[in-house]
């Protein structure tokens, strides 16, 4: 009875090693899919000389920043309308 429970048990933690592994080699999967599009898509920047292609990553960093401070301004004033509510 004993060595079933510890085949059993020894079984549930190779199935949860497994698991993990197979969660990890799908999170490694994703990630590289996602970052072979992001390259295809700035192709043409890789493209442009030196300073041209500086001007359009800082313009990007400049437009993301803008849009993260936008939605944090939007999430703070629904938060404030929230507990003005209660």
């Amino acid at each position: 009875m004993i060595n079933g429970r510890e085949k059993q048990e020894g079984v549930g933690r190779n199935m949860d090693a497994e698991r993990e592994e197979l969660q990890q080699a799908t999170k490694r999967f994703i990630r590289s899919v996602f970052r072979t599009g992001v390259s295809v898509a700035f192709l043409p920047v890789s493209r442009l000389p030196r300073k041209p292609r500086q001007h359009f990553y800082a313009a990007g960093r400049e437009f993301t920043h803008g849009l993260t401070s936008l939605i944090h301004g939007l999430a703070d004033g629904i938060e404030k309308m929230a507990k003005e509510t209660n």
